[in-house]
């Protein structure tokens, strides 16, 4: 017997990805609540860079999450 999968959309690309039992092809990030696929959360390692930027915002706004203070490089942080 064969066990429905677990899809989920990346809250930065879209993209589908597997998130469970047993796949976990991407990332929770509980202080934004948000999960994201395994390509934008190693991809964006140094932090969210400028491409990912406006998703993210628009994300932490909608769910009323504060913006958080950026990193070095000017980019929000990716935890």
């Amino acid at each position: 017997m064969q066990k429905d999968k677990f899809m989920y959309n990346c809250g930065i690309c879209g993209s589908k990805f597997q998130f469970g039992p047993h796949i976990y092809d991407g990332k929770h990030i509980a202080s934004y609540q948000l999960t994201v696929c395994r390509g934008c959360w190693d991809g964006n390692w140094d932090g969210w860079g400028p491409m990912a930027e406006e998703r993210l915002i628009a994300h932490l706004r909608e769910k009323n999450i504060p913006i958080p203070k950026r990193n070095e490089k000017g980019w929000l942080p990716r935890e």
